[in-house]
Formats: C-alpha cells, sequence, structure tokens
C-alpha cells in the first residue's frame, strides 16, 4: 500500500494492530495479499519508505543484519501514518528477527543483542508492540516442501533443523524470549496471542476479518 497524506496523528492512532507471524510458507503473505485486495489496510514484510511492497528477491541478504533492523524501524512509522484509518494488518514485524535468531544453531548471543535491541527501541517508541499477534502454525517438513523451488543455501529456514529451531520459537516465544530478557518477554505478554493452524484461506481470511473488529 501507499502511504496517506496527511498521516495519521499520534493523538488519533488508535485502531488495533495485527501482526500475522509464524513459519515460512503458512501463508502469511497469501492472507495479507488477500486482505490489501479487499482494501483493508495493510503493511508488507519488506516496504520502501512510500509503502510499496519490495519483492522477495530484493529482500535484504541474510547476513545484512542492518537491512533487515532498518526495515522493522521503517515498518513502525508506516504503522503509525496508517491506523488512524482503521486496524492495520502487519505482514511480519520485529518479531522475525528475534525468530531468525533462535533458529540459528549457536545464536544465543545474536537473540540476546536482537532482543536487546528491540526493548531499547519499544523504550523509545521506536516500534510498535502490536495489539495482537497471529502465529501460523506448520510443520516444518511441509514447509520446506512447499518452499522447495525458493530457498536460500546457508539460510537457517531452508533446512529441517533450522525450522525445527523455527517452529518451537513459535510454539511459545514469550516462553523462549523469557531466559534471555525477561522484560521482554513480559511486554510481549501484555498483547493478545492467536496460534494458527493449517487451514484453509477463506476460513483464516474470515477468522482475520472477525479479530481486527474483535481483538
Amino acid at each position: 500500500m501507499r502511504l496517506p497524506n496527511p498521516p495519521c496523528s499520534e493523538a488519533t492512532s488508535r485502531h488495533p494492530v495485527l501482526v500475522l507471524e509464524g513459519m515460512p510458507g503458512a501463508g502469511k503473505t497469501t492472507a495479507a495479499t488477500t486482505l490489501a485486495s479487499a482494501n483493508h489496510i495493510v503493511i508488507s514484510e519488506y516496504t520502501t519508505p512510500t509503502g510499496d511492497v519490495i519483492p522477495i528477491e530484493a529482500h535484504p541478504a541474510g547476513d545484512d543484519d542492518a537491512g533487515h533492523l532498518h526495515n522493522w524501524l521503517r515498518k513502525h512509522h508506516q504503522v503509525h501514518a496508517v491506523r488512524c484509518h482503521g486496524p492495520v494488518f502487519c505482514d511480519r514485524d520485529w518479531l522475525s528477527a528475534l525468530a531468525y535468531a533462535y533458529s540459528v544453531t549457536d545464536g544465543g548471543d545474536l537473540l540476546t543483542s536482537r532482543a536487546g535491541w528491540v526493548s531499547d527501541c519499544l523504550r523509545r517508541k521506536d516500534l510498535t508492540l502490536a495489539s495482537t499477534y497471529v502465529v501460523f502454525q506448520l510443520d516444518p517438513k511441509v514447509s520446506l516442501h512447499r518452499r522447495v523451488g525458493r530457498l536460500t543455501p546457508g539460510h537457517p529456514w531452508s533446512s529441517l533443523p533450522g525450522l525445527v529451531r523455527l517452529a518451537a520459537f513459535y510454539t511459545d516465544p514469550i516462553e523462549a524470549l523469557a531466559p534471555v530478557h525477561p522484560d521482554l518477554a513480559a511486554r510481549l505478554r501484555t498483547a493478545t496471542w492467536h496460534p494458527l493452524r493449517d487451514d484453509s484461506l477463506d476460513r483464516t481470511l474470515q477468522f482475520l476479518r472477525d479479530l481486527a473488529h474483535h481483538p
């Protein structure tokens, strides 16, 4: 989506922010794209400064840490530019940065540093804590099979062990983060969480539309 002019003010930004998170290949982007085509407010996974979609082949490389983190910061401003107009759906947010770190073999230091970065940004209001997280669950083997033609060598989400660790994170992100950063885990407890099992697109869309009005 392209951002409106003028944007919302902080005082009028009252509608909920609903983030679609979870396993790759589980249908997050398909759901987000379908919602956008029906004129719901949707912020895509990776965006330009004006809110246009960045296609997957142009996403930052896996080792481009700054590129990924700047994307979450950019999306924060885009959310606040539109949320006075209605509920906002986000295809992923900064939680993905923590999920990635958790899925990396021996990624404890990366998870600790990213959790600290998120906590600092939330305190400065440079990142948004969503009202609701809808976590798309999917068996790691199914995730791998669905994306067999677009896997990235060396990326943890392109191997079964990495996807197993990722699925463990998304089973309970708060529990996964509590030993690393208890304060951030406590903040995440204030959001509403909905695990979403592999389901039909129609049922998923109806659930999301209902959730937008009754988060």
